[in-house]
Parts: C-alpha cells; sequence; structure tokens
C-alpha cells in the first residue's frame, strides 16, 4: 500500500510540473511592422525602445500576409519556456482623426536628424542624439528611399508618423539649420527673394522647383518664409 501512495504522488508531481512547463507568458505590442514575412513578424513601438519578434503560425499565415512594413499593429505573442514567442493575434490600427477644437491648430510637424536605424520599402527610423523618429512613408515619398542605407545621415520631417520630407547629407556636411521670417516681400526676381519683417530681413536663393510657384506673389505681400542655408524652402501666403 505504502509503495503505491509513493508512486501516485510521484505521478502527481510530474502532472504539475508539466502544467507549468506548458504556461506561457503573454507579450503584447503596439507600433509599426518593421519585419514581415510568412515565418515571423517583427514590431517595433512608437518611441523605438522595444521591440518583439514572433513566430507565426500555419493558422495565422494568411492573415499576416495581409501585413506590410509600415502598418501600425497590435501584436499579442506567447512565449514558453524554452521557445520562441508565437503569435496568437494581430491587429491593425487605423489612426483615428482627433476631433479638432475651434482654436487648435494643425498637427505639428516631427524632425529628427541622423543615422538611418531601419529602412523598408513601407517605413524609416531615424536614431538622432535625442530621440529614434519612426515614420510611415506613403507610396507618392517611395522614390526619396532610393539609393538610401541604414547608417545613412538625414533629416526627416514628418506629420502624424507620415513621411513628408527627406535630406540627406555628405560625412563632411553639417546639418544646417532651417531659419523663418514673417514679413512683407521687399525684392523679388526669378533667382532671389527678400522678405522684411520686424525681426530683420532675410534674402534667399530660389530653386528651380520654386520658379513658377513665384508668379503668384508680388512686391509688398506679407508671407511666411523659411530658408535653409541660403536656399528657399518654403514660401506661403499666411
Amino acid at each position: 500500500m505504502l509503495r503505491k501512495i509513493t508512486l501516485l504522488g510521484i505521478v502527481a508531481l510530474v502532472a504539475v510540473g508539466a502544467g507549468q512547463a506548458n504556461e506561457g507568458k503573454e507579450l503584447r505590442i503596439s507600433g509599426l511592422v518593421v519585419r514581415a514575412s510568412a515565418q515571423a513578424l517583427s514590431v517595433e513601438n512608437v518611441v523605438g525602445d522595444a521591440a518583439l519578434t514572433c513566430v507565426v503560425p500555419a493558422r495565422l499565415a494568411e492573415q499576416v500576409a495581409a501585413v506590410k512594413v509600415g502598418d501600425k499593429i497590435r501584436m499579442v505573442c506567447v512565449r514558453y519556456r524554452g521557445r520562441k514567442a508565437q503569435l496568437v493575434k494581430v491587429q491593425q490600427l487605423v489612426a483615428k482623426p482627433a476631433e479638432k477644437r475651434p482654436e487648435e491648430k494643425a498637427e505639428e510637424k516631427q524632425e529628427a536628424a541622423g543615422l538611418v536605424a531601419e529602412l523598408g520599402p513601407g517605413a524609416i527610423f531615424v536614431q538622432a542624439s535625442d530621440q529614434r523618429l519612426a515614420c510611415r512613408v506613403p507610396a507618392e515619398k517611395q522614390g526619396k528611399l532610393e539609393g538610401l542605407k541604414v547608417g545613412d545621415k538625414v533629416k526627416i520631417s514628418c506629420v502624424a508618423h507620415i513621411l513628408t520630407g527627406l535630406e540627406r547629407y555628405s560625412a563632411d556636411k553639417p546639418a544646417v539649420e532651417e531659419v523663418r521670417l514673417y514679413g512683407k516681400i521687399s525684392t523679388l526676381s526669378r533667382d532671389r527673394v527678400t522678405v522684411q519683417g520686424e525681426a530683420g530681413s532675410l534674402s534667399c536663393l530660389v530653386p528651380a522647383a520654386f520658379a513658377e510657384k513665384l508668379a503668384r506673389f508680388a512686391v509688398g505681400d506679407y508671407v511666411k518664409m523659411m530658408c535653409r542655408g541660403s536656399e528657399l524652402t518654403y514660401l506661403e501666403k499666411p
């Protein structure tokens, strides 16, 4: 009888141990997809300080096939002891436009100058000295990524984490700050425009891309002008 009780106790301990080993740890993350394949899915949070890669089971392969690099998703995985994290659930996140108050201004532009940390056809991640900025690349901006590679020095501009501008820097060319001025146009030609404001006068060279746009302006117009170095980058009537 004692031998029988002892054997039953050993079986019970083995069953408990097996049950604990089967208990997986649930992992959750929301952010941008940085890698996607039929075997694995990787997501980095928007802040850029955490990332999670999970194995894709056969039952979710069709759903993951619709996910692209740059998509914003919520991912739930489970990790068992001694095994890789496995995907349990994936959900596309669609940013809902916030209701604007009458006095609320348009969403501010996000900028970061530094090295390209991650790069894909649908997203770019730039590591600056004080932040990491992740932006989705819309179809009309895909051309800006041609020839770009991880480690290149760039400056990106985004609105709501969607790329709106990208500037490349050579290794020996430091980033040039952008200067802006509100005032009246004092001189205007095909090659140069000068604005006189309360803070002083600013004169900028006109790149070819702005030549046709200048036809909408005249001396005396009140404008907002922005220049990087000595080159005009923005000119509009506020």
